[in-house]
């Protein structure tokens, strides 16, 4: 059995070096990495390489081109369908699964039990001061964000569930918010911490081209509501002098280290995120409204 790693990679790369090494302490063998770029004059591109090519990788593809909504999900399913008896660990590159226990247990939990993929949430990583400062090579990210909590469930009010894990032959659904194919595996036999490591200095460059981009049509955008949390978001952060208000009672930030016993509010929180881990399935279904993103291009 293979565990393998797949992600889509658009311009902001500063996480690159920090994924892949956490990704292998967790016991992936095969990293997928897919590069999405608009131009090949983009001089994050050799950047990138020259990541991969430290570690010992390559891409897996180079798709140029304008970003689409449906993009990420199209270029993740067609690597996985190279594999599909593989297990894939999935996330954007802002993404750090935590488990319980190693992936190889939980694995075996799914394939005894006839199950085809695992579910998580979103725990956003934030500044102890609130503000959105550059990430530091030298610093570790877990201590350099050293908050943990719930900015884009109660901010930007956007769905939080995330396939984290799955089978090579599952059809994920656009952001990984849910699964359209396949049995998962019971949240109180495995449910992943998915840490967001979203709120740097790039974030107000990414959220304002994302807004203008498909508002123009330079994106292609199929779910209207997709750019609403964005917009929220930024407004938010106009009103805040720039900073996620870390002593907001509704965010639930707490000290977190990179253990899944450090976010001491996580049992607790469980039960409501696993409600909005059923409204995400429902919305999920062909014919129903899209839940609006967490991911973006």
């Amino acid at each position: 059995m293979t565990i393998r790693f797949v992600s889509v990679v658009g311009s902001d790369t500063g996480l690159l070096d920090a994924a892949i090494a956490h990704y292998r302490g967790l016991g992936v063998e095969s990293f997928h990495i897919i590069r999405h770029i608009e131009s090949f004059d983009d001089p994050e591109f050799q950047r990138a390489q020259d990541v991969l090519t430290r570690h010992g990788l390559a891409f897996a593809a180079v798709h140029q081109g304008p970003w689409d909504e449906d993009l990420n999900a199209y270029l993740i399913r067609a690597q996985m369908r190279r594999h599909p008896s593989d297990w894939w660990v999935v996330a954007d590159l802002d993404e750090f699964h935590v488990y319980d226990r190693p992936l190889t247990d939980i694995i075996t939990a799914c394939e005894v039990g006839g199950y085809d993929y695992v579910m998580g949430a979103l725990l956003d990583r934030v500044a102890a001061d609130g503000t959105l400062p550059a990430l530091n090579p030298t610093t570790s990210i877990w201590a350099q964000y050293a908050l943990a909590g719930l900015v884009t469930l109660r901010v930007v009010r956007a769905v939080t569930s995330k396939v984290t894990l799955a089978r090579g032959d599952v059809h994920l659904h656009l952001g990984q918010h849910g699964a359209l194919t396949g049995r998962s595996l019971p949240a109180t036999e495995a449910f992943a911490q998915v840490h967001h490591f979203k709120w740097t200095d790039s974030v107000l460059p990414r959220l304002t081209r994302r807004v203008q981009a498909y508002s123009s049509g330079d994106w292609h955008l199929t779910y209207p509501p997709t750019i609403v949390g964005s917009r929220r978001m930024l407004g938010y952060l106009e009103a805040n002098g720039g900073r996620i208000d870390v002593t907001a009672e509704k965010l639930a930030l707490h000290r977190c280290g990179s253990d899944y016993t450090d976010y001491e509010p996580w049992t607790d929180l469980v039960p409501t995120l696993l409600k909005l881990r059923s409204y995400a399935a429902a919305a999920s279904q062909p014919g129903s409204p899209a839940p609006i993103r967490s991911s973006e291009g």
